[in-house]
């Protein structure tokens, strides 16, 4: 993330990138990524659109083993099951159940600290989608006695799930900033990216980048770099000695918070490594976003390693180096 060469000092004109999970085609940039929750709530959308098909190939069978006649009694046994897949649909469910636990822990970090009732429905919606994908019981006391009505079981969890992002508040920054560490080197001037937000934006310094521009002004490869830290380190300790606390004004509609909170969460992608600078600038990001979810927050990197780590967790990026 840090201690590349230095690369030229004025920031030509910048393109937004913004790709979503998979990697999508590139948004132009007058184009405006909707918030946060919203495309958390379009991603949903989708999982529930490719759940049905799942459903209408999957059989269900009568799996009560009671018989009036028996004289063996089943207590708590469940009527119905599903009936083997076949390989395709086996895929599908595979597929899926891959989406379904790649959003629902971005979904979770929405929630920091649920009450009882949001927890469980958070825990009892998702854990009931997942069971009917994995299927790992014969039977199940949820799984109704025709496909048509597991849809409709199916679309009521998602309705619940989605019913929690009303409980989100507006954000009054529609548009938020994190720069990372070599970005601030070559131009530590945070009111330059109105080039592509010009309706203003809260920038968020990070923990993780301060730390690097310290280390960088001391200990950098070479002079020029130790140089460099040291002037965006003067030019962000400039923005702090106006006084005040809190949101920092910059230029116009430019803020700047320093932010201190080092993240943590057990609902962060497992494979984020925070003793890596780039996983723990990716998780920043990420719970800074899940923070403020009626906003968009745009990390402005060309690293592409690091653009790749955002794309992962459907983050959109401005890549400094990129022209129109």
């Amino acid at each position: 993330m840090a201690g590349g060469d230095l690369g030229s000092k004025c920031i030509p004109v910048l393109r937004e990138v913004s790709e979503g999970v998979g990697g999508k085609a590139d948004v132009p940039k007058a184009a405006t990524p909707k918030s946060y929750k919203d495309r958390l709530l379009f991603e949903l959308r989708a999982i529930e659109d490719a759940y049905v098909p799942i459903l209408e190939a999957s059989t269900i069978n009568y799996t009560n083993p009671n018989r009036q006649d028996s004289g063996i009694a089943f207590i708590g046994v469940a009527d119905y099951g599903w009936g083997v897949s076949d390989d395709a649909l086996t895929s599908q469910r595979m597929t899926l159940l891959a989406r379904l636990r790649d959003w629902s822990p971005r979904y979770r970090l929405l929630f920091p600290h649920p009450t009882p009732q949001v927890s469980d429905t958070l825990d009892g919606r998702i854990k009931h989608l997942e069971s009917w994908l994995t299927r790992e019981r014969t039977s199940e006391h949820t799984i109704p006695h025709v496909t048509a009505a597991a849809i409709d079981l199916m679309r009521s969890d998602i309705e619940k799930l989605a019913g929690l992002a009303g409980l989100l508040s507006d954000d009054p920054w529609p548009a938020r900033v994190v720069v990372d560490t070599n970005v601030l080197i070559d131009n530590p001037d945070v009111a330059t990216y109105l080039s592509v937000l010009p309706g203003g934006y809260l920038v968020h310094l990070l923990p993780v980048v301060l730390r690097e521009l310290d280390d960088l002004k001391r200990s950098g490869r070479t002079p020029e770099l130790r140089d460099a830290a040291q002037r965006a380190n003067r030019r962000l300790k400039g923005i702090r000695s106006n006084g005040g606390v809190g949101e920092f004004k910059v230029q116009g509609s430019v803020s700047l918070v320093f932010e201190h909170i080092e993240p943590r969460s057990d609902s962060l992608p497992s494979w984020l490594d925070l003793t890596v600078p780039d996983d723990r600038f990716v998780a920043s990001t990420l719970l800074i976003q899940s923070t403020h979810p009626g906003s968009v927050v745009y990390a402005i990197t060309s690293d592409v390693n690091l653009q790749t780590k955002l794309v992962a967790v459907g983050l959109p990026h401005v890549d400094p180096d990129a022209t129109t």
